[in-house]
């Protein structure tokens, strides 16, 4: 391994047991520390810290932060995303802006452009994580994470809440504003808010 370019030596720290691929660009104020290997043609952005993470090639990590990570090929990280403990990312992922990854293995095609928690979940293919789309996997009266399932193909609407643990089968949609607490079957829209009310002439205009 070898053959990599770093922007800004100054203001770049790597560790003495990392290792990285040809062709991989890495822009100044990262940071990459413990048993990391990044494989061939990535680009690190600046403001980025990885730790502990095996990178594969030709991934694009945009101003986050990755502890315990395995990533596969051609995906897109951050900004701002933050990816910890025991996180496993397949191949052409989009995890964007201000998303948490915790404790959870996702495969191909997803996407998670903005403002979402994922949580000890299990992910298949072709999933998309709509924005303030929240995965719920902490029981505060029993002090215990729970797990949940989604299969391919499935659609979550923006500000809908998975409550663990729950499976939403492949092929199945979550209307936006939802809170989910029943597993979701194959084809199936599932709905959870109430309908909404107007009350005319609320507000007493002058």
């Amino acid at each position: 391994m070898g053959n990599y370019k770093i922007v800004d030596a100054r203001t770049t720290y790597i560790g003495e047991d990392v290792k990285i691929g040809a062709g991989t660009v890495i822009y100044p104020n990262v940071t990459i520390m413990g048993k990391t290997v990044i494989g061939k043609n990535n680009v690190i952005e600046s403001n980025t810290v990885i730790n502990n993470c095996d990178i594969g090639d030709s991934n694009k990590i945009i101003s986050s932060y990755l502890k315990s990570v395995s990533i596969g090929n051609d995906n897109t990280i951050g900004p701002f995303a933050h990816l910890r403990d025991n996180v496993k990312i397949g191949n052409n992922n989009y995890i964007g802006n201000y998303v948490e990854i915790k404790n959870s293995k996702l495969d191909d095609n997803n996407f998670a452009k903005h403002l979402s928690y994922i949580g000890d979940a299990s992910v298949g293919s072709n999933v998309n994580f709509s924005a303030g789309s929240i995965i719920a996997n902490y029981d505060m009266k029993t002090k215990e994470h729970h797990e949940t399932v989604i299969g391919n193909n499935v659609m979550i609407g923006a500000n809908s809440v998975l409550v663990s643990p729950i499976k939403l089968s492949s092929n199945c949609f979550v209307a936006a504003g939802s809170v989910i607490t029943k597993n979701v079957k194959k084809g199936d829209l599932a709905i959870a808010r109430t309908r909404e009310e107007r009350k005319k002439n609320y507000i007493k205009g002058e």
